[in-house]
């Protein structure tokens, strides 16, 4: 069973739940936000509450079909979306969070003031063109940057796995090949962190599939590992992008692991299969 079918299962065995999602300023995409909105809504029962200003919303609101408007769907007019979301989970308004085409940095920043969160590990789930999921990290550009941060990450993301029963098979990218060590101090410093975090992990699960698989990710994907880990976040950003937007494949949303409330990452130019993807996650993981 792929990954995403996983979580339809989980979010089919849930009870009515209140979802929030962020829109932003880009009237095409929020219009895509919500169409995938519609067909989660299809299979799910949720209502899914929009954050956006008066504006963003308005432009919405004719597009909805009437008998969804506050029985499926509430838009909830607000100056600072990125703030009112947060408050309404705190508030327990709201179950979950998707933040859709909301500003990422705007979001991190009243996420860590609200929840005294210091940092941020998001765990991705990606398809590729030919239909391969697993679970990917890191796609912020300030994660895993160094080994601590790097250990703390898997940890959580093995977690993850083993929430859905699945076995996790792992492979750790770096900066170059090992015969690569001398060409240049940061990618041989890379490419030392990918060796001593499977061996720390030999250690710590004896029984645990990880693999430093150097820099070649394809032979991850031939490998068919189910978690792969970036080399830093940058690359772990790039990567995404490249796989998602130029590549043909698929992104399904990002989970924020370790945090006490269910709050799930999207781009915010993600297609309608990453925001549907996105509310399956939100809806299957509510504790």
């Amino acid at each position: 069973m792929i990954i995403i079918q996983k979580y339809e299962l989980a979010a089919k065995a849930k009870n009515f739940m209140n979802i929030g999602l962020g829109l932003g300023d880009n009237e095409i995409q929020n219009q895509k936000i919500l169409k995938a909105s519609l067909t989660f809504l299809k299979k799910f029962k949720s209502k899914i509450f929009f954050f956006g200003k008066k504006d963003y919303n308005h432009s919405l609101i004719n597009q909805t079909p009437r008998n969804k408007i506050n029985t499926e769907i509430k838009y909830i007019d607000c100056e600072i979306p990125e703030k009112s979301i947060i408050d309404f989970l705190i508030n327990n308004s709201i179950h979950s969070v998707v933040r859709g085409s909301m500003s990422s940095s705007k979001f991190l920043d009243y996420l860590k003031k609200n929840r005294e969160i210091n940092e941020i590990h998001r765990l991705a789930i990606l398809e590729t063109v030919n239909g391969e999921q697993f679970f990917y990290g890191p796609v912020g550009i300030d994660e895993c940057n160094d080994l601590n941060k790097k250990t703390k990450f898997l940890d959580l993301a093995i977690k993850e796995l083993n929430k859905l029963e699945i076995i996790p098979k792992i492979s750790i990218l770096s900066g170059g090949r090992l015969s690569d060590i001398g060409r240049d101090p940061k990618i041989d410093q890379l490419i030392k962190d990918a060796d001593e975090i499977v061996k720390i992990f030999k250690e710590k699960y004896p029984n645990l599939m990880i693999f430093n698989d150097e820099i070649l990710i394809e032979n991850a994907i031939q490998n068919r590992s189910n978690l792969i880990i970036a080399p830093d976040g940058v690359s772990g950003n790039l990567i995404y992008r490249t796989l998602v937007h130029l590549g043909g494949g698929k992104a399904y949303g990002a989970i924020y692991m370790g945090v006490p409330r269910t709050i799930i990452d999207t781009s915010r130019v993600g297609n309608q299969s990453e925001i549907y993807g996105a509310l399956v996650l939100a809806l299957a993981s509510i504790k």
